[in-house]
C-alpha cells in the first residue's frame, strides 16, 4: 500500500542520526527535532458541563494553536480571533453547545474564554510578562 506521506518528509533512523551528527554550518546549534503528530497522544480534561454533558479541552494545547491565534489576532484583533480559537480548542460540538445554551451567563463565558486563552498562550504571554532572549 502506498504511503500518503511525501517522501521528502520521511527519513530513516540512520539518516536522522547522520543529519543530527552534522554541524549546522558555522552556527552554534543543532537542528530541533519535533515529534510527528501521530506520535502525540492528546489527553483531554473537563472544562465545563451543560446539564450532565461534559465538554473537554486538551490538557496541553499545542503551541501551533497559539501561533495560529496570535497570527489571526495580529490581522483582525484579539476579540475577533477568539471565536476561531474556541472552535479549534473546544471542537465544533462543544462550541455549538455553548452558542445554543440559554443558561450560559456572561461570567461563565468570560471564564471559559480566559481559561482557553491562558492555556493556549501560557500565563506569561497572556499577562504580557514574556521575556525575550537576545
Amino acid at each position: 500500500m502506498a504511503s500518503t506521506t511525501p517522501a521528502r518528509t520521511r527519513q530513516s533512523a540512520a539518516a536522522r542520526k547522520r543529519t543530527a551528527a552534522k554541524p549546522a554550518g558555522d552556527l552554534d546549534f543543532e537542528p530541533i527535532r519535533i515529534a510527528a503528530d501521530d506520535e502525540i497522544e492528546e489527553e483531554r480534561v473537563p472544562l465545563f458541563y451543560i446539564g450532565d454533558d461534559e465538554y473537554t479541552i486538551p490538557k496541553h494545547i499545542p503551541r501551533g494553536v497559539a501561533l495560529q491565534y496570535l497570527r489571526h489576532a495580529s490581522e483582525v484583533g484579539h476579540e475577533l480571533a477568539t471565536a476561531p480559537l474556541l472552535i479549534r480548542v473546544l471542537g465544533e460540538d462543544a462550541y455549538m453547545a455553548l452558542e445554543q445554551s440559554k443558561a450560559l451567563e456572561d461570567e461563565q463565558l468570560e471564564r471559559i474564554v480566559d481559561i482557553i486563552v491562558t492555556q493556549a498562550l501560557g500565563k506569561q504571554e497572556k499577562e504580557g510578562k514574556a521575556t525575550r532572549r537576545g
